[in-house]
């Protein structure tokens, strides 16, 4: 990894700031003590400021599966500059990945060509459904203070701050989904990228494992509300909302205040209204719209 060039690709990206339509000129690519490079904010950055919105390098179609045949095609058919650019992020395939590309060519993978290794490694290591040069920066936190998602009416791929940043504040997003997962899950999820996390919410301190007590009740109450999902029979809205308002309650004590919230406040909406509350299903609507407002702009589709 070359942090002048990785320098000098966001220098460039910042030459026409209007034409992006995000706030990339207020972050920086730079070294990230013990993760090699991260993005980190030059100035104060509010909540919702989308500070990215990047074109993909290398993309799939929705519905096809990439495999090692097409990874090799997509980037062979880069420029000789954006092959440079591409072979200068992180490489890491773990060993489900090997094994699957390894199926695929139908060789071990020793014996796959070197180059074939290093393209291969670093679409596993970068790709979220496509790979974007700057946004394969960002590192991860099990509480993350940037969230990202595709904008179709855009195709770009967006971030956006869920949290206040600090000049000189690392931004940090969440490679998985799974933000009710309990600590154990998470690190066995996070094996993909071969690294054990160590955000204050995987820490081992006293101060980590409030957060981890905080996520268990937040993944068992994610549970008892799916049980009741699938119930054969309907579910009773009463008892739905007031678990989905402690759930609620508790993703934002544990601060998770993403999307995940977003969905919470919008589902406690649906229910109060299966309960006749106009006043109060619209109100937990406000809330919802507000955070996915924070999480995707105003311009996404959903």
């Amino acid at each position: 990894m070359d942090t002048a060039q990785d320098t000098q690709n966001l220098n460039q990206s910042q030459a026409q700031p209007p034409s992006c339509g995000d706030s990339r000129h207020l972050i920086e690519v730079r070294d990230s003590p013990g993760k090699g490079l991260g993005i980190f904010a030059k100035a104060n950055i509010p909540r919702g400021t989308r500070i990215l919105a990047e074109s993909s390098l290398i993309k799939f179609n929705e519905n096809e599966q990439p495999t090692a045949k097409t990874i090799m095609q997509a980037f062979e058919s880069l420029s000789p500059s954006q092959q440079e650019s591409y072979l200068e992020l992180h490489n890491y395939a773990c060993d489900l990945d090997k094994q699957i590309l390894e199926s695929q060519t139908g060789q071990t993978w020793d014996e796959l060509p070197e180059m074939h290794q290093r393209v291969l490694g670093i679409y596993t290591a970068n790709s979220f459904g496509s790979i974007h040069l700057l946004a394969s920066r960002f590192n991860h936190s099990c509480l993350p203070n940037t969230t990202h998602l595709y904008n179709p009416t855009l195709d770009k791929e967006t971030f956006h701050t869920i949290q206040d940043i600090s000049a000189g504040e690392e931004l940090l997003i969440s490679y998985m989904d799974g933000s009710n997962w309990v600590k154990s899950k998470r690190q066995e999820y996070l094996q993909k990228w071969g690294f054990e996390c160590n955000c204050p919410a995987c820490e081992d301190t006293p101060e980590g494992r409030a957060k981890e007590e905080k996520r268990l009740v937040i993944s068992l109450l994610s549970g008892d509300l799916e049980d009741l999902l699938n119930l054969d029979t309907e579910e009773p809205p009463e008892e739905s909302l007031k678990l989905t308002q402690r759930l609620a309650a508790m993703q934002k004590s544990a601060g998770l205040v993403g999307r995940e919230l977003c969905f919470s406040y919008y589902y406690a909406a649906k229910l109060c209204t299966r309960l006749g509350d106009t006043r109060m299903a619209l109100l937990w609507a406000e809330k919802g719209l507000e955070v996915n407002r924070y999480c995707v702009g105003e311009d996404h589709p959903e």
